[in-house]
């Protein structure tokens, strides 16, 4: 996973997103500095651009503010191995 994305519509670095697989199951999420879960995800289908869905930088409909966002992740790959990170990344505006 990346340090940090930049949401701001100009098409690179926009989705904060696993990539790799295929995965079998995902459990994805972010939390801004309160603890509050700002997004998750469990599906663990590709979209038509052959990526994961991701964290577009919104919480309830609305810009988050730039800062440092804590995230988790437990995946299990096609070979049945499960893998349990967490980490964190920056969203800049």
């Amino acid at each position: 996973l990346p340090t940090g994305f930049s949401p701001n519509g100009d098409g690179e670095n926009d989705i904060f997103l696993i990539r790799g697989g295929p995965f079998k199951a995902i459990d994805f999420k972010v939390y801004n500095n309160w603890g509050e879960l700002v997004y998750s995800t469990t599906n663990a289908t590709e979209g038509a651009d052959g990526l994961l869905e991701g964290w577009d930088g919104n919480y309830l409909g609305q810009p988050s503010p730039l800062g440092v966002y804590t995230w988790t992740f437990v995946v299990t790959l096609a070979n049945d191995k499960v893998i349990k990170k967490s980490g964190d990344v920056t969203l800049i505006r």
